[in-house]
């Protein structure tokens, strides 16, 4: 089973995201911000990562470049607050296969999970 790391500068996502991982008996690691989510991805080397795009310490579309320079196989899921097309393209060039719209929907989160992390 695939390790998911969660990024985003809200506690309260990173703890919803990884309680409804567990909920597939899904394992995952946390990170809040950018810098910490490079760190833990370097250290704990998941498979997949759900990642803001909007973030304080660092813009994630940075992250998502340098997250696929360390492992250009790495899944990427981009969660963000707005429904903001180009920054979507961006990701999508980047190497994101997906992105997920604040607040989160838990039918289609469930969906990319079954999709992508799961593959059913």
């Amino acid at each position: 089973m695939s390790k998911v790391l969660i990024v985003d500068d809200e506690v309260e996502v990173v703890d919803f995201l990884c309680n409804f991982l567990k909920r597939f008996e899904i394992s995952s690691e946390k990170a809040v911000g950018g810098q910490q989510a490079l760190e833990v991805f370097k250290t704990t080397k998941p498979g997949w990562v759900f990642l803001d795009i909007k973030m304080a310490d660092m813009d994630g579309l940075e992250v998502l470049q340098e997250l696929k320079r360390i492992d250009p196989k790495a899944g990427v899921i981009m969660i963000t607050g707005r429904d903001d097309k180009e920054s979507q393209d961006k990701a999508k060039k980047l190497g994101a296969l997906d992105y997920i719209v604040k607040p989160l929907d838990l039918e289609e989160l469930h969906q990319k999970i079954q999709t992508y992390i799961l593959k059913k």
